[in-house]
């Protein structure tokens, strides 16, 4: 079962079987890497120790030990466990993975200390739809019998070359061993080359604790973003995100969050807001190399003003993706997400309460050219169907982006 990478399997063999064989060393190595593999931490220390106590010079058992303590956020023990058998004469292939696992450690002690990382970016590209608007040039209007209008050329879809730029800093203080602050800002802003009344700004910041107790992790935040159009504040949003992220094994968590954010839009107070989500994810690093992961998510966008029930809609998406690191300098991406919108209230004009799917893909690729340095091109296509008419629309965005990281 371990070599068909079935721990879970193995571990149900073993475990019942433990208060009758637990002292055989045999039996207790494969029920320790077995409970290791399938998440069960401490009972993989327990069966590890009792192999040691028997066997002491047992590098095997002494190696998937230390990784237990790194699991299980020990890393003084761990380092120690590894430092021992990394003296010992091993193969290669082995030391090599020692090695890993003691790279690991000198990674989770920097989480430790205060740790303040930052970067800035720039490039550019092409946008089909810069405005997210219709293709169509002109609509019908069922409440004025049918009649056909022409849109204003503002209202249509429009393409135009931009430049982008961004910046952002992200600090983390650890408070106490399982409990830390951590707090992050990032802005940017894009400049279309003709179409300057749709150039965009966003500002963001959150600012948060997160708590440690074994395979759990909580975290809450609060959170604050604000976003221009051509210049003038067009949304502002405050709010506060909660998660519980559960660690099934070494490569693979799951989590469920909640957030809700109060959505102000200046000069416009009537789409003003509150929006609640709930939603649930999962994440595993594949052994052939790729992470994958999923998420699922439902809410409501309640309006604030009364008569304008139009605007409140009710939402449920689902999102996935994969990351995956080919070679040293290359890292492909991609995610798929889909949206459903279901609006309150009759769409003023149209005759009927709006109903929105958009459905997303992103792809593109990382490149480190050199340390710090990031190069990265992508590539989006969203298509948003909708039985409004003026509110369909296609759009696909190419661009070319360089990061330096600090």
């Amino acid at each position: 079962m371990m070599s068909e990478r079935n721990p879970q399997a193995a571990y149900r063999l073993l475990a019942p079987l433990e208060p009758q064989r637990a002292g055989q060393p045999d039996f207790d190595y494969l029920l320790g890497i077995a409970a290791l593999d399938a998440g069960e931490v401490a009972r993989a220390i327990f069966a590890l120790e009792r192999v040691l106590a028997v066997q002491p010079g047992n590098a095997l058992a002494r190696a998937e030990i230390g990784r237990a303590y790194l699991a299980a956020g020990e890393a003084e023990n761990a380092r120690g466990e590894l430092a021992q058998v990394r003296a010992a004469a091993i193969p290669a292939e082995a030391a090599a993975a020692v090695d890993r696992l003691l790279g690991a450690i000198s990674q989770l002690a920097a989480e430790q200390t205060t740790r303040v990382r930052w970067y800035v970016e720039a490039g550019g590209g092409h946008d089909s739809n810069v405005n997210s608007a219709t293709g169509s040039s002109t609509v019908a209007i069922p409440s004025l019998g049918g009649l056909v209008f022409t849109l204003d050329p503002a209202s249509r879809s429009a393409h135009d070359i931009f430049l982008q730029a961004g910046a952002g800093v992200n600090v983390r203080v650890p408070l106490a061993p399982d409990l830390a602050f951590s707090a992050n800002a990032s802005t940017s802003h894009t400049f279309n080359q003709d179409l300057e009344r749709f150039d965009t700004g966003l500002v963001d910041a959150s600012a948060g604790l997160s708590k440690t107790v074994g395979a759990h992790v909580f975290s809450g935040a609060a959170q604050l973003a604000a976003n221009w159009i051509g210049g003038s504040r067009f949304r502002e949003a405050f709010g506060a995100l909660g998660q519980w992220q559960y660690n099934l094994s070494t490569r693979a968590q799951t989590s469920i969050f909640v957030q809700a954010t109060r959505l102000s839009y200046p000069g416009n107070a009537v789409r003003d807001a509150d929006r609640f989500v709930v939603g649930a994810g999962y994440a595993r690093a594949l052994d052939a190399g790729p992470v994958m992961f999923a998420s699922i998510y439902a809410g409501r966008e309640d309006e604030r003003r009364g008569g304008v029930a139009h605007l409140g809609h009710d939402f449920a998406g689902l999102r996935g993706g994969l990351q995956w690191q080919l070679r040293a300098p290359v890292q492909v991406f991609g995610t798929l997400s889909f949206e459903e919108r279901d609006y309150g209230g009759s769409e003023p004009l149209f005759n009927r309460a709006r109903n929105d799917r958009q459905a997303s893909l992103v792809a593109g690729a990382h490149f480190s050219i050199a340390p710090g340095w990031r190069l990265t091109p992508q590539l989006s296509y969203t298509d948003n169907s909708s039985n409004v008419a003026i509110y369909a629309f296609r759009r696909s965005v190419a661009s070319l982006m360089l990061r330096r990281e600090f």
